[in-house]
């Protein structure tokens, strides 16, 4: 697997629909991701075998947070059922935000979202990671609660500012983080 490509292993479910949980993507590699988590099926034309035999499906990794899908479009079923299916010219891209250690994540989402949450507790590292699935351009306000002093928080500052709270900006194939938005005017 390359820097600019994530591989994402599916299974198939009764034998023929391709799936994966949310749980099993790990984009910022930030907290543990052991616990309740989404089903979500996606298209056998965006299914690939693997030098290794195993079928998987190839994101773009566009940000330390972030991948892309092309021809990908999620959708949501009137039964609340999660499907990636194949649509040209569309992309999909998913964000990740973890939560601090016992902690959580508010968004506050405009664009064709859909947001998925893996509720995550092994040995007692309560907090959740959520997963941002956007069809497009879309704009994400987040804020971010939990302790990052603990081992294997620390990269939230890194990457979500200081102050744990900001926008994600995805727009024309770029997913940008503002943590400040008054001194990022000052500077462009």
């Amino acid at each position: 697997m390359s820097e600019l490509r994530y591989e994402l292993e599916v299974k198939l479910k009764d034998g023929k629909y391709p799936y994966f949980e949310d749980k099993w993507l790990n984009i910022t590699f930030i907290g543990a991701r052991e616990g309740k988590s989404r089903i979500i099926y996606v298209s056998g034309r965006l299914v690939k075998t693997a030098d290794d035999g195993k079928e998987i499906v190839e994101f773009e990794r566009v940000s330390p947070i972030a991948l892309k899908l092309e021809n990908a479009k999620l959708v949501k079923t009137e039964k609340g059922t999660l499907v990636i299916k194949y649509e040209e010219g569309s992309t999909l891209y998913v964000i990740e935000i973890p939560s601090g250690f016992r902690g959580g994540v508010d968004t506050k989402i405009s664009g064709e979202c859909v947001e998925t949450v893996v509720l995550r507790s092994p040995a007692g590292a309560i907090g959740i990671v959520d997963h941002v699935w956007c069809n497009g351009n879309a704009e994400i306000q987040y804020e971010i609660s939990g302790r990052t002093r603990t081992a294997g928080y620390g990269s939230l500052e890194k990457y979500f500012g200081e102050s744990l709270s900001g926008k994600i900006v995805i727009k024309d194939g770029k997913v940008e983080i503002i943590h400040d938005e008054e001194l990022d005017k000052l500077l462009s």
